[in-house]
């Protein structure tokens, strides 16, 4: 009996998560508190079918957020930061100090969780900043990835993609198709050959839901929300079946 009592006490609990075959980081398109209907929703599902294929995963994203966010600043660390994995597909862990380090910068997100894989979804919060803030940020963050020996063929940046289409105004307007363009160009500088870089452009161009205008067309999903009331005048989060056609993308291209 003593000696159960002294495993019971000194056995290391599970982390949530400890090492994990992928990890992503994101902003509000990846980790909104308000919505269930956006690209980290149906991307947790995707991953969660594959995940026999894919392994363990986990997803840490917070609205607002650049990659300096995630690296040194903490200056949105009053954000709730939303968490995914197999069983939660949106956990809300809390902000400030109810988040541990762990799930809220990269250095020990890293040395913690000593992922295999990262997919990194920003550039949407960098829309008004210069190529070269851009540039430098995702180079940073980079650092990171190359410091833990994450080579490129196991690593993801997935950029932002084209305006969904609203009702009658513009709710972000410096989210436009140059300001875009822009980011882009500034992310694939930074990515070098050190990470792969998927268009978000180019996915959605070639979905069923890109419109003439360069705009995404707004499909809700039956039983969703998130595409219809306030957000209907919101021209930045992929919603509806954009999201999960954007999602299942960048899936596919994890298994690759």
């Amino acid at each position: 009996m003593k000696h159960l009592l002294f495993l019971a006490l000194f056995t290391i609990p599970s982390l949530s998560y400890g090492v994990v075959d992928l990890l992503v980081l994101g902003d509000s398109q990846t980790g909104a508190t308000w919505s269930k209907t956006y690209f980290g929703n149906y991307l947790q599902k995707c991953l969660k079918e594959q995940i026999a294929e894919t392994g363990d995963f986990v997803v840490y994203a917070r609205g607002a957020t650049q990659p300096t966010h995630w690296i040194k600043s903490a200056g949105l660390d009053k954000i709730e930061t939303i968490q995914r994995d197999p069983e939660n597909n949106h956990k809300n862990i809390g902000n400030l100090s109810a988040v541990p380090l762990e799930k809220k910068r990269i250095e020990p997100m890293l040395t913690n969780l000593q992922p295999k894989k990262v997919l990194f979804f920003f550039g949407d919060n960098l829309m008004v900043e210069t190529s070269a803030t851009i540039e430098a940020q995702f180079t940073s963050l980079l650092s990171y990835v190359k410091a833990h020996k994450i080579g490129k063929l196991d690593c993801y940046l997935l950029t932002p993609t084209f305006e969904m289409e609203v009702t009658d105004h513009r709710s972000v307007r410096g989210k436009t198709l140059e300001n875009t363009t822009k980011v882009i160009a500034a992310i694939k500088k930074a990515a070098g050959d050190s990470c792969q870089v998927i268009n978000g452009l180019d996915v959605i161009k070639a979905s069923p839901y890109y419109l003439k205008g360069d705009l995404v067309k707004r499909v809700p999903i039956k039983g969703d929300g998130g595409c219809t009331g306030a957000a209907t005048n919101d021209n930045i989060h992929l919603c509806g079946e954009a999201a999960k056609y954007l999602a299942k993308s960048a899936c596919d291209k994890l298994k690759e």
